[in-house]
């Protein structure tokens, strides 16, 4: 199993104190980035959308989002299938609901699509890409970022959409090489306990392994 390409996202993130017409992106990134670092773990509900290239519509899975940044993200996909995923430092739990084995194996994170987004300080993201924001409705922030390096970069394009007010992201959304698109929307976030949130269960039995 993969872990989701969340540029997730993460990205993630909010605001500044007020927006002009046009934003900074960087600025807006650190902001929001800054505020999940200080408020500690968070938790949020996400509904995520996979559309194949040439398709107009999409397969559909949802289910409850965990961040402590900079260390940690969780995925834990609800419906139509339950399904886990953790990510502390470079390594990856994967795991089923029930199966008495799940599999643990290393990423790397600053090359692993979607998490460099998430995990990585945005100063170094900066280097990796362009950024540009715009205000768009109900007084939301979208960053849209492209790549620098195109011929290397496993992601075409990806837009994180920001709420001013909240101070995080609401919506992100990616191409893929092949020209799949991933969207997700995450609401309802509120803060988590640490305890739990971020270990991998004790009753399953660990296959080492590659992705």
């Amino acid at each position: 199993m993969r872990p989701p390409h969340l540029l997730l996202a993460a990205l993630a993130l909010a605001a500044l104190p007020a927006f002009a017409q046009e934003a900074d992106p960087w600025t807006t990134l650190k902001t929001v980035r800054q505020s999940l670092v200080e408020g500690g773990p968070t938790g949020a509900d996400f509904t995520q959308t996979f559309t194949a290239a040439g398709f107009s519509s999409g397969d559909k899975e949802s289910g409850r989002l965990a961040l402590s940044l900079p260390d940690c993200m969780r995925w834990d996909y609800t419906n139509p299938f339950p399904k886990s995923f953790l990510l502390c430092g470079g390594t990856v739990h994967a795991w089923n609901e029930g199966d008495p084995t799940g599999h643990r194996y290393r990423v790397d994170r600053k090359n692993e699509p979607g998490l460099d987004l998430l995990l990585l300080g945005v100063d170094e993201l900066k280097s990796r890409y362009q950024a540009t924001a715009r205000s768009v409705e109900g007084g939301k922030v979208e960053i849209a970022l492209v790549p620098k390096k195109k011929d290397v970069s496993t992601l075409t394009d990806a837009t994180l959409t920001v709420d001013p007010q909240s101070r995080r992201v609401v919506a992100v959304a990616y191409h893929d090489r092949e020209g799949n698109l991933t969207r997700f929307e995450i609401t309802g976030y509120q803060g988590l306990s640490r305890q739990g949130s971020f270990s991998p269960p004790g009753n399953v039995r660990w296959v080492e392994g590659t992705q």
